[in-house]
């Protein structure tokens, strides 16, 4: 909204022709608060100013302060409360100049952007930075309203496999409930199953692990880091990362991860609800790989592999 618009606005308003979306708007600005307030540059500050007093100006008879006393009697107390009208009214418009600027000027807070993978389908995305994503079924990226200013922070939850563009300048950094993942430029994947557990696979370059601002360990490629939600620990080991992380080319492959992420991603993956009921299978690892198989193969896969039964009913698979 430019200065001429906001001249005609109050014009309006002050002769009682403004629509009833500018009364909200004049009147919401009479009501702000002083802590709403924000600076403004001088020229702006002239510029709003200006318009102000010429419409104070425009709407006062002057010549009426010169006319003698007695003359001035003789008007009728219909122009003298108009004229009282349009000065109070130009008073608090004067007075309210700084708010005014702020709503018509300020710059609007950046909005985050989220980006979510239904399950049964995977997506690949291309950030600001020209850095790429690739969400696991089900997986959902939170692009903060400050990414590529003097940093790049996102957050997540799922899996998602990031290729990092290198930018030294403005670090790249994903949380995922309490844990930080910090990269200046490399690949890797994080997982963050909030009921679970959280982990990190590094591909290339090195990453720096935060716990709920504790530091936690320095990755380099071909380590993996798993948080024990529950547990309230963590471990590192090797893993190959080149098969690990490329699920979308390769298929699912786990190793040695724990049976309730293997179900979880297999749900998410062919966008069926798994139950598993009792403790017993919970507390299994699995290593195996799932390619270019239907979800029956693939459970029977799983259930050959550890012995497992299940059934389906009502739309779900349950695993006893």
């Amino acid at each position: 909204m430019d200065i001429t618009t906001i001249r005609e606005m109050v014009d309006r308003y002050l002769q009682g022709l403004a629509t009833d979306q500018e009364k909200q708007f004049i009147e919401k600005w009479l009501q702000a608060r002083p802590e709403d307030e924000q600076p403004l540059q001088d020229q702006d500050r002239q510029a709003i100013h200006g318009v102000l007093w010429q419409l104070f100006t425009d709407h006062t008879d002057w010549s009426s302060f010169a006319t003698p006393m007695t003359t001035r009697k003789s008007h009728s107390l219909f122009n003298y409360r108009s004229w009282i009208g349009y000065a109070a009214a130009a008073v608090v418009l004067l007075c309210g100049t700084v708010w005014l600027t702020t709503i018509l000027f300020k710059k609007q807070s950046p909005v985050a952007q989220t980006i979510t993978a239904l399950k049964g389908a995977h997506k690949t995305v291309q950030l600001p930075d020209s850095s790429i994503a690739h969400l696991f079924p089900g997986a959902t990226l939170v692009i903060l309203g400050n990414f590529n200013t003097t940093e790049r922070p996102v957050s997540l939850s799922g899996k998602v496999f990031f290729e990092v563009k290198q930018d030294p300048a403005r670090p790249f950094y994903v949380q995922s409930g309490k844990l930080r993942t910090l990269v200046l430029g490399t690949s890797f994947e994080v997982t963050a199953q909030d009921s679970f557990y959280t982990a990190v696979v590094v591909r290339t370059g090195k990453v720096g692990i935060q716990y709920d601002g504790r530091q936690l360990a320095d990755l380099t490629p071909g380590k993996r880091l798993r948080y024990d939600v529950r547990q309230n620990n963590f471990a590192i080991d090797e893993v190959n990362a080149a098969v690990l992380c490329e699920w979308w080319n390769n298929g699912m492959v786990f190793n040695q991860s724990p049976f309730e992420e293997v179900v979880q991603s297999i749900s998410d993956w062919y966008n069926v609800p798994i139950e598993i009921t009792g403790t017993k299978w919970k507390q299994e690892k699995v290593t195996i790989r799932i390619k270019d198989r239907s979800l029956t193969e693939a459970l029977s896969l799983l259930s050959a592999t550890l012995g497992f039964q299940y059934k389906k009913e009502n739309n779900r698979i349950i695993i006893y």
